[in-house]
């Protein structure tokens, strides 16, 4: 947690941006970053992709792949599940930015 300066005395160590943690709202379809765990948002259902065939950023589309994990109905969310998935798309309907958040806690605390 602590550098030396040029004199030896100790000075605090800067934290890197991955020490803090971050929430982003992926676009469906897309491959992410795994996260420690994700909110869903929005009543639907949602299936999830586990697998590693990609680039982050690149199209997801390939349904196979998806494994269906939610069903929230009556505006119940946001609900937390605890899995680490690259991608999410909603099966019963059009999903849309917002409707699930991958969260990373960081590495602190």
């Amino acid at each position: 947690m602590y550098d030396v300066n040029s004199q030896g005395k100790s000075i605090p160590k800067a934290r890197s941006n991955t020490a803090y943690g971050r929430a982003t709202t992926p676009s469906e379809k897309i491959f992410t970053d795994r996260p420690n765990y994700i909110l869903v948002n929005m009543n639907g259902t949602y299936a999830f992709s586990y697998e590693s065939t990609g680039s982050v950023g690149g199209t997801h589309a390939a349904h196979s792949s998806y494994i269906t994990g939610s069903v929230v109905d009556d505006a119940a969310g946001p609900v937390r599940l605890d899995i680490q998935p690259n991608g999410w798309r909603q099966t019963n309907a059009t999903g849309a930015v917002g409707d699930i958040t991958f969260v990373y806690t960081g590495d602190i605390g």
